[in-house]
């Protein structure tokens, strides 16, 4: 049975952008600390401090002229590669040299919208037209990084040839403030993601260069691992907690100054065991149809009824070396079930792994990692 195991070595190299070629890399005894995470529908980062008396003078003056943005940093974990992103700071302390990165969803926080966004075509032949929230998010970023007026090359921060998706079978409609407006929406496209299709049921990821573009984990998906409470150290805290469950999710663009000639959106099953137990989301986003709002509440349903039951590990508590799951599984968002017969609430679910974070020194290796519980999917007919 694999198991996640304990890492012999880390090792960082600084590459040029697009994380092929290689510009520096620091000796591993003066590799002092690495610190690198991932997670769901965010940014992850990492960091590395490298000794300057271990470095030596020639990586010392290559360290020097590192510079955010036009370099990447690479970690390796023994000989596989587990992060990658532009370097964002560089910190040069009188004993240490500290290299903070994030992955590679920096660069769609830092690249403007430059495309319309009216995915309402039924056409396949169409450019833009309707199909999974996952295939319109590849869209929109591969119209924007393909090239164009701004752009100082093609592909210029090398992602395209990285990006995999898991596609909902869903076929969505997207358009930015209705079928009669003409203007680009100039955001960065990281806000597009945010903002507009993880609510539609978006979510994404990295691993090592490659962008994930994915739907949340349901009980039909393959579970990546199974583990029980001796795959943890330290102690653990099972919690049911009320103020996230919902049998009926609304979404409704109202406000209070404002009622008439606004839109709902409604996603759920009336519960006989909760009775009305509704959760109210309110958007101001304009431009907004009722279709838009049940697509809304539709993604924000799933893990919400049954009443989550969430799986906590608090710090200090870590995965242990003989957990039954290696590192090349543990990407955010994939389906992980926990088995604990012996708690009194007798724990035995799918959670969903949300949070990954990894510290490496000399006094070897930490992983953390962070579960949620799966919803049950509940797909009613539009509006």
């Amino acid at each position: 049975m694999a198991q996640l195991g304990c890492a012999q070595e880390y090792r960082a190299i600084i590459h040029w952008r697009g994380g092929s070629l290689p510009f520096t890399s620091p000796s591993g005894s003066s590799l002092t600390s690495v610190r690198w995470t991932r997670t769901i529908n965010d940014l992850s980062e990492a960091t590395i401090t490298i000794a300057k008396g271990a470095a030596g003078a020639d990586c010392c003056g290559k360290l020097g002229q590192i510079e955010p943005y036009v370099h990447e940093l690479t970690i390796y974990r023994d000989s596989e590669l587990v992060w990658q992103g532009p370097v964002l700071r560089v910190t040069e302390k009188r004993t240490a040299f500290i290299v903070e990165a994030r992955d590679v969803v920096e660069w769609l926080g830092r690249t403007n919208n430059t495309t319309l966004l009216r995915y309402v075509s039924t056409n396949p032949a169409d450019q833009m037209h309707q199909g999974p929230i996952q295939e319109i998010a590849e869209t929109i970023i591969r119209l924007n990084l393909e090239g164009g007026l701004f752009a100082s090359s093609p592909d210029w921060p090398r992602m395209l040839d990285y990006i995999a998706r898991q596609d909902d079978p869903t076929v969505s409609r997207f358009e930015k403030d209705g079928s009669a407006d003409t203007n680009v929406w100039i955001v960065p496209i990281l806000q597009i993601l945010d903002d507009e299709l993880v609510p539609r049921g978006l979510e994404y990821t990295t691993v090592g260069r490659a962008l994930l573009l994915g739907r949340p984990q349901t009980v039909s998906d393959p579970a990546q691992a199974r583990l029980g409470l001796d795959s943890f150290t330290g102690d653990i805290e099972i919690v049911r907690d009320g103020a996230a469950a919902a049998s009926l999710v609304w979404v409704t663009n109202q406000n209070d100054q404002e009622i008439a000639n606004t839109q709902y959106g409604v996603s759920g099953v009336v519960s006989a065991a909760y009775g009305r137990l509704d959760t109210l989301i309110r958007t101001q986003a304009e431009g907004l149809t009722a279709y838009d709002l049940w697509q809304i509440a539709r993604g924000t349903y799933p893990g919400r009824n049954p009443v989550p039951t969430s799986l906590r590990v608090p710090d200090g508590a870590r995965l242990a070396v003989t957990a039954p799951v290696t590192m090349r599984q543990l990407v955010a968002g994939v389906r992980i079930d926990v088995a604990a017969p012996e708690m009194c609430m007798a724990v035995t679910q799918p959670y969903r792994l949300s949070d990954v974070e990894v510290e490496w020194s000399d006094t070897g290796e930490d992983v953390g990692i962070s579960l949620v519980p799966i919803g049950y999917p509940f797909t009613s007919p539009p509006p």
